[in-house]
């Protein structure tokens, strides 16, 4: 796949792809994209969080979120769905909202784990109508399909969320539930907000209890290391856009100005921003 197409879907799109063109820099998706592993193993990263896929594991992305490829084996292979923001938006206002912060919050989901297929042979029933009616170029009545599939897989989605993807996180402790919240509320508003007070007040828990979580569920790292980590993942992004300046940029990700963001950029990658896009122009990367 080219990254153009990321940007320029009109329609839904299904392919069955090593995601390479996802390596090896972070890539913002302007559009919705599902994935289901068939084969292989591969680590995902969305800024601050990684996602371990492996056969039967399913990820599930809305438009705006950042996605890179880190490492992947020779035999990896996913089943891959993108879908236009228009469209989401389009069929997304007869669904309940309830549904869409879920899986904003739960985005990985592994079938099989209790040692039945159902969602597994159904995920791959949709995913070979996508097939059949996406694959290739667009027809006349691609619009109007694109629409009612959309629909229809997302209602499905929905419907099994109480029986298949709710049961996945019955047994989760409260701070497991906070840890996945905080993470979706860094990759929802780590470009504007970079202090951990604003996640903690979001949460109604203090700072100290925010920093016990992470240290417990992310290897010690501290809230303000994930929000770091996640914001230099935006700051990456918006340097791949050789038609902004380091002062736009710093607007962008609501900097004071450039010179605090090259400060920032280079303490959590160790070369200035001028360094990265420099490397990328050459073709080197980081």
């Amino acid at each position: 796949m080219e990254l153009s197409k990321l940007a320029s879907i009109s329609s839904i799109h299904y392919e069955e792809t090593d995601l390479a063109f996802l390596r090896p820099l972070p890539q913002m998706l302007s559009c919705g994209i599902q994935l289901v592993c068939i084969r292989g193993e591969a680590l995902v990263s969305t800024g601050a969080q990684r996602f371990s896929l492996k056969p039967m594991s399913e990820l599930i992305f809305w438009s705006g979120s950042i996605m890179q490829l880190l490492e992947s084996s020779d035999d990896f292979k996913v089943r891959l769905l993108l879908y236009p923001q228009s469209l989401f938006l389009k069929v997304a206002v007869t669904l309940d909202t309830t549904y869409f912060n879920y899986i904003r919050e739960f985005p990985y989901f592994e079938h099989g784990k209790d040692g039945r297929l159902e969602s597994w042979n159904s995920v791959n029933l949709w995913m070979d109508m996508a097939k059949m009616l996406f694959a290739e170029n667009p027809g006349p009545f691609t619009e109007r399909l694109s629409e009612n599939y959309l629909q229809s897989m997302l209602m499905w989605i929905f419907s099994s969320i109480p029986e298949q993807y709710v049961s996945a996180t019955e047994s989760y402790t409260r701070k497991q539930v906070l840890f996945h919240r905080f993470m979706h509320l860094i990759h929802e508003y780590a470009l504007k907000e970079h202090q951990v007070s604003f996640y903690a007040e979001k949460l109604c828990i203090s700072t100290r209890y925010l920093c016990a979580i992470t240290a417990s569920h992310s290897q010690g790292k501290t809230p303000k290391q994930l929000i770091d980590e996640q914001l230099s993942a935006e700051v990456m992004v918006q340097l791949n856009r050789l038609d902004l300046s380091l002062s736009e940029i710093a607007a962008v990700c609501s900097f004071p100005d450039s010179s605090y963001l090259s400060r920032f950029f280079k303490k959590i990658t160790g070369v200035s921003p001028n360094e990265y896009r420099s490397k990328r122009i050459s073709g080197n990367g980081l």
